[in-house]
């Protein structure tokens, strides 16, 4: 895939933002967990790399679904529960203010600035289990490093993430 093609996904998930966000948070009923998700699928679109698909934006829903599912698994595991009522088929999703829009594009640009500029090692580890939602052993493994170091590394970065993005002091 071209550089070209990977932006054009992301420039997809910047644009339908609010919308994957309104589908998961419909399933989740958390703003916070769907606001999660669509930034792992932004991370996902951003890292992808085979031909883009005939639909795109049904790709992108079909990553936040995935996610969403992922993250239903891992929360069931832990004795946490959502709503698992789907989204009506006929609901036809309202259009992003183009203010709203651009603050949203702009939210996404720090993040991804606040992703580079992590150190090479964290941002990898980050990339892994954000981006490519491998466990914490799978990556410890896959590096030859330990789970401990990996759960550091993690953590660092997502409060690197938040704080540039200003949701931490």
């Amino acid at each position: 895939m071209t550089q070209r093609e990977r932006h054009s996904l992301t420039r997809l998930v910047e644009t339908h933002y609010e919308e994957l966000k309104r589908y998961i948070q419909r399933r989740t009923g958390s703003s916070s967990t769907a606001s999660d998700i669509v930034q792992e699928t932004w991370l996902r679109a951003a890292r992808h790399s085979t031909k883009v698909p005939d639909n795109p934006l049904g790709y992108l829903y079909r990553i936040a679904g995935n996610l969403l599912l992922d993250k239903l698994r891992q929360d069931k595991a832990h004795g946490r529960h959502f709503s698992d009522v789907a989204p009506p088929e006929d609901t036809e999703c309202p259009r992003v203010a183009p203010d709203e829009a651009a603050g949203i594009h702009q939210e996404l640009e720090l993040l991804a600035e606040a992703v580079r500029d992590l150190p090479d090692k964290c941002r990898e580890v980050f990339l892994l289990y954000r981006g490519d939602g491998l466990t914490m052993r799978e990556i410890a493994a896959q590096l030859k490093i330990s789970e401990s170091t990996v759960e550091k590394h993690v953590a660092k970065a997502m409060q690197h993430c938040r704080q540039r993005l200003g949701r931490l002091p």
